[in-house]
């Protein structure tokens, strides 16, 4: 995918894609992990966390972002709002 993988301003256009990358979660690293390359940088990135702090993050609890189901807000007033659309 990377014409010059030893470019790195190609290959961060590459790796951080905000059409394809999560922004919202708490540990995505912004990487669009669609591509072989992204989730081998998010690997890279998910290992060294777990370095960092083995009590709290495992290795093998590993889940790419666009692996994830999507989260439906549990906010009052989202709910509210949804439920009346659902009615009308």
């Amino acid at each position: 995918m990377l014409n010059d993988p030893n470019d790195e301003r190609e290959r961060d256009r590459v790796l951080h894609s905000f059409t394809n990358a999560d922004q919202e979660q708490p540990i995505v690293f912004g990487l669009d992990t669609t591509t072989a390359e992204g989730r081998e940088q998010f690997k890279k990135e998910w290992d060294a966390l777990c370095e960092l702090a083995p009590e709290i993050l495992k290795k093998d609890d590993i889940i790419f972002p666009h692996e994830m189901p999507p989260q439906i807000s549990n906010e009052p007033h989202f709910r509210r709002v949804w439920q009346h659309y659902r009615e009308h």
